[in-house]
C-alpha cells in the first residue's frame, strides 16, 4: 500500500509541517483556506494520515501500520470526519457535540485522535458555538484540521483559535505538468487547467463527463434565456443538478463574460464558452453582470437554509 502524500504544489506547507511536528509545536487546531480545487481536503487527510501513523518514512506515512491498515480499508477509530449529511447542507450542532463526546474518550490506538472539519464555513451558529467551546479546551492529543473555501463566512473567533495556512495555486508550469499526467492530450489539459483558473483538482472534474453534460446543459439553458423563453419552463430542465456546482458555473461565466467585454478574448479562462460570453455581454453590458454575479454570490448563503429547490431554480433563472 502506497503511503498518503500531499500534492507537489503542497511541499513548502508540508516542510513546515514536519519542522513544527519535530519541535512538537504543531498548533492543535489548523485552518486550510484558498480556493476550491486546490487539494485542502488532500492535504488535510495527508496531516492526518501522517499523524495518525505510527512508524514515519521519513515525511511521509508509512502505509504498512496498523493505522495505515485501518485508514486503507475507510475506517479509523481516532479518525473522525465531520460534514455535512449532504451538500449544501449545513453541518449541525448535534454533530459538533457527538464528536466531542468521541474526542473525550482515549484514543483506541493509543496515540492522536484527529478530527476533519469540511467545509468548515457549514457550520451552523450554534455548531460553531459548540466547536469553540471544545477549542478552547482540547483534549491532550488531539489535532483538528477545519477546510474552508470561504473562511470569512467562519466566525471570527473561532478563526482566531486556529492557525490558518492559506493554499496557493501551484505555478501554471507545475499546475499543467501535474494535469498533464492524469488526462490525455485529447481531453485539453491546458485549456481545462485555464477553465478552472489555475486550480488542477477543479481541471480535473471538469474532465468527467458529468462535468461535460452538466455543461452543455447549462449552456442550452443559457441560450435560451438569451432568447427570451420562459425561464420557469428552462428551471425544470436544471432540478437534478447539484446547486452548489450550479452556482459556482453561472458566477464563472458571468465573470468571463465580463473579461470577454472589457479586456477581450484572451483573458477569460475558459475559452469554449466564448459564443455565450458574447451574447451576455451585447445583451446585458458590464453593470448588470456585475449586479447578476452579487446576486448569485448572495444565493450561495441560501444554499445552507434548505431552499425549496423548484422555486430557488425560478428565482436563479
Amino acid at each position: 500500500m502506497k503511503p498518503f502524500q500531499s500534492m507537489p504544489w503542497h511541499a513548502l506547507i508540508w516542510r513546515q509541517w514536519q519542522q513544527q511536528i519535530q519541535d512538537q509545536q504543531l498548533p492543535h487546531a489548523l485552518l486550510l483556506t484558498g480556493l476550491a480545487g486546490l487539494g485542502k481536503r488532500t492535504l488535510a487527510r495527508a496531516l492526518a494520515y501522517f499523524v495518525l501513523c505510527t512508524n514515519h518514512q521519513g515525511q511521509q506515512s508509512c502505509g504498512h501500520c496498523r493505522s495505515c491498515h485501518f485508514i486503507e480499508a475507510g475506517f479509523h477509530p481516532d479518525l473522525l470526519i465531520l460534514e455535512p449529511e449532504a451538500e449544501g447542507k449545513a453541518i449541525r450542532v448535534d454533530q459538533v457535540r457527538e464528536m466531542t463526546t468521541q474526542m473525550q474518550k482515549s484514543a483506541q490506538q493509543g496515540g492522536y485522535k484527529v478530527v476533519l472539519i469540511w467545509p468548515a464555513e457549514a457550520l451552523n451558529i450554534n455548531a460553531a458555538n459548540a466547536l469553540l467551546k471544545t477549542l478552547e479546551e482540547p483534549e491532550p492529543l488531539t489535532q483538528f484540521i477545519l477546510v474552508s473555501d470561504q473562511p470569512s463566512s467562519l466566525p471570527a473567533t473561532l478563526r482566531s483559535r486556529c492557525q490558518i495556512w492559506p493554499i496557493a495555486p501551484p505555478s501554471l508550469e507545475q499546475g499543467e505538468a501535474w494535469l498533464k499526467h492524469q488526462l490525455s492530450e485529447e481531453q485539453q489539459p491546458q485549456v481545462l487547467l485555464k477553465a478552472a483558473g489555475g486550480r488542477p483538482l477543479a481541471a480535473l472534474k471538469l474532465a468527467t463527463p458529468e462535468a461535460e453534460e452538466r455543461r452543455h446543459l447549462l449552456g442550452q439553458v443559457m441560450e435560451s434565456l438569451v432568447r427570451g423563453v420562459n425561464p420557469i419552463e428552462q428551471a425544470a430542465k436544471l432540478k437534478n443538478l447539484p446547486l452548489p456546482a450550479l452556482l459556482n458555473s453561472l458566477q464563472s461565466w458571468l465573470a468571463d463574460s465580463l473579461r470577454f467585454g472589457l479586456l477581450g478574448e484572451t483573458s477569460v479562462q475558459d475559452t469554449r464558452q466564448l459564443p455565450l460570453y458574447r451574447q451576455l455581454y451585447q445583451l446585458l453590458g458590464p453593470r448588470s453582470l456585475l449586479n447578476l454575479e452579487q446576486e448569485l454570490q448572495a444565493m450561495h448563503h441560501q444554499l445552507h437554509t434548505n431552499p425549496n429547490v423548484d422555486l430557488f431554480l425560478e428565482s436563479l433563472l
